[in-house]
């Protein structure tokens, strides 16, 4: 167990290194990183169908008495997966935003209109907190609607600042425990 936990220790810095170059480039280019993670999630099913359906035809030439037709047809449907995937990715992850923001507004309304209520339990609470609750839910629910795309990019940004956060927190949690010891 010792020396598990040692070897998670020597290789530390190289995954702090790997998590803030992460983070710096979705701080940075947070269009080019989601781009290229769609290529790359796209690539690897196209890779892992082909190598199935050159597996499935390689089994079929040795033995001819073999049926790999359902082989053949999920490593082709890997295939049109990885195409599909490849063309749909952006819009439906633009499309997340904007369903999120359609839940926010009906939300907004409906915390608006209980504020407002006539049926209210307590007569002595005042109505506007949850007026102004209910507002800001709207107003950031119509934002996502407006700008689906722009917001997932914002969300991109943010988590790649809270990586180089949590790198920088743990270089000085190092230090700190490596004095400890």
């Amino acid at each position: 167990m010792q020396q598990l936990y040692t070897t998670f220790r020597r290789y530390n810095w190289l995954q702090s290194i790997a998590t803030l170059i992460l983070g710096a480039l979705l701080l940075l280019f947070p269009n080019i990183v989601t781009n290229v993670g769609i290529a790359f999630i796209a690539a690897y099913l196209a890779i892992q169908g082909i190598i199935g359906l050159v597996a499935a035809i390689r089994a079929g030439k040795d033995n001819p008495m073999q049926d790999n037709k359902m082989a053949e047809g999920l490593s082709i449907g890997l295939i049109v997966v990885a195409v599909v995937f490849y063309l749909l990715a952006k819009p439906l992850l633009a499309s997340l935003p904007f369903i999120l923001g359609l839940i926010l507004i009906f939300m907004g309304i409906n915390r608006l209109v209980s504020g407002f209520s006539r049926n209210r339990t307590y007569v002595n609470v005042t109505p506007w907190p949850m007026a102004i609750y209910g507002a800001l839910l709207i107003i950031a629910g119509i934002v996502l609607v407006i700008n689906p795309f722009g917001t997932l990019m914002l969300l991109f940004r943010f988590f790649g600042g809270t990586l180089i956060a949590m790198v920088i927190i743990d270089f000085f949690t190092g230090r700190y425990y490596k004095k400890q010891a």
